[in-house]
């Protein structure tokens, strides 16, 4: 099992209370079970772990930061329990001086914090707000598939041998998707932290480095509550040296998938495409159409979107039946056959899951095409940029310094070098 403590990082505020002996064991403790131990407040900083409730230099900065104090009996209960998942919130040290303050419907921020953002005045004790793991097996339920990021941010934060990058979220799923049934809330706070080499934080593409990501969830209907969570994450992150702001789109292994659909649609909206996406796309588009009217015995703009929608209701409910190994209802396979009309010779048995998959396929390529036309107001020689945007995912030329353009070269050569040598006829590539 994960340990409670894994990709945490704490600074410690105990030197007088704790033996140096005692102190080093509990910071290898820490390290062992995949925390880190910071010796100064950073961006990075999820805890200050104190004996009690004393005032210093580090809880003085940790509370004007609005870095949460925690009590060294979570550590020792983390020790007694290796086998369970710690609730931090339960061993959260709150003042007398906040607790009034909270009573009174206040939550200190510092003049420069509040300049940054607005923060919505709200009677919410931030600390009492539970702090949910992404892989806790009691974690609400959220349709996410469904969800938007109705506020973002995301930071990074540049050290000497690492980077660490920062994303906030909040999340919510719009009325038309809500099913209480499936969603226990319909807004949630995302925190995400993920730490890098610095050779990754310059090439964050290179999946051969070691990260170390925590995802964390705050559930709350509330949204003053949610402006005030973000409010206060934003704050301390922002506020903190080293740190950069970031609005570029990230790698595919950072963020929620619904920011990161958010971005790459900002980025194709906003992209100019130059002269060599341009020749894929037409030759993507060229060979689909090609595919089209070879499988097809009608002419691909004559298949309606409701014809579609049908056929692929027919496919997933194949899918089913084979999943529950049940026999092909021949029911199904006459039915989709007559929604997309085929050439005798492309009318396959449905039985076959690959056969399954390229239907499918076939399916969304029509919708695509359909996207285009709607685009276009059904012009029969579309755009480039429809095209483009029919294809709902981002093109960029890759840079010819960089390790993935290395990368690719190597498997093309590969692959097309084995091609030539086992071609007696022979013919000549040239790179």
């Amino acid at each position: 099992m994960k340990s409670s403590l894994c990709g945490l990082t704490f600074v410690l505020d105990i030197s007088s209370e704790l033996r140096y002996k005692e102190k080093n064991q509990l910071i290898n403790y820490i390290r062992n079970h995949g925390g880190n131990v910071s010796y100064a407040l950073t961006a990075s900083t999820d805890y200050v772990l104190v004996k009690s409730n004393v005032a210093s230099y580090k809880t003085r900065r940790a509370k004007h930061l609005g870095i949460p104090l925690i009590s060294l009996d979570y550590i020792y209960e983390c020790q007694k329990n290796s086998d369970k998942i710690i609730d931090p919130n339960r061993y959260l040290i709150t003042s007398a001086e906040d607790k009034e303050s909270f009573k009174n419907g206040k939550i200190p921020v510092d003049d420069h914090a509040t300049r940054s953002i607005n923060v919505s005045k709200s009677k919410i004790d931030i600390s009492k707000v539970k702090v949910w793991n992404y892989d806790d097996i009691n974690l609400p339920q959220f349709d996410e598939s469904n969800s938007e990021v109705a506020k973002w941010a995301i930071f990074k934060e540049t050290n000497v041998n690492s980077s660490v990058y920062f994303v906030l979220e909040i999340q919510v799923i719009p009325d038309r998707y809500y099913e209480p049934l499936t969603s226990d809330y319909r807004l949630r706070f995302r925190y995400e932290k993920q730490s890098a080499s610095a050779d990754q934080g310059r090439d964050p593409g290179n999946s051969n480095q070691t990260t170390s990501t925590l995802v964390q969830y705050m559930f709350t209907d509330d949204v003053s509550e949610q402006q005030q969570l973000f409010s206060t994450y934003f704050n301390r992150i922002s506020t903190m040296p080293r740190i950069t702001r970031i609005k570029d789109v990230l790698p595919s292994n950072i963020g929620s998938k619904a920011l990161l659909r958010l971005l790459w649609n900002h980025k194709m909206d906003t992209q100019s495409i130059d002269d060599n996406i341009c020749q894929l796309i037409e030759s993507i588009w060229l060979d689909s159409m090609g595919d089209l009217q070879e499988i097809l015995s009608v002419t691909p703009e004559s298949i309606s979107l409701k014809n579609i929608i049908e056929a692929e209701s027919l496919l997933l409910e194949q899918k089913r039946l084979l999943d529950d190994n049940q026999t092909l209802s021949s029911d199904i396979s006459g039915r989709f056959y007559i929604l997309i009309p085929h050439n005798s010779l492309f009318q396959m048995n449905l039985n076959d899951r690959k056969i399954l998959r390229e239907k499918m396929d076939l399916c969304q390529v029509l919708r695509d095409m359909l996207t285009v036309n709607e685009i276009t107001c059904w012009n029969m020689k579309p755009s480039t940029e429809a095209k483009y945007r029919s294809l709902k995912c981002y093109i960029n030329t890759v840079n010819i310094n960089s390790f993935e353009y290395r990368k690719i070269s190597e498997l093309i050569h590969s692959s097309t070098d084995s091609y030539v040598s086992n071609n007696k006829g022979g013919f000549h590539l040239r790179s």
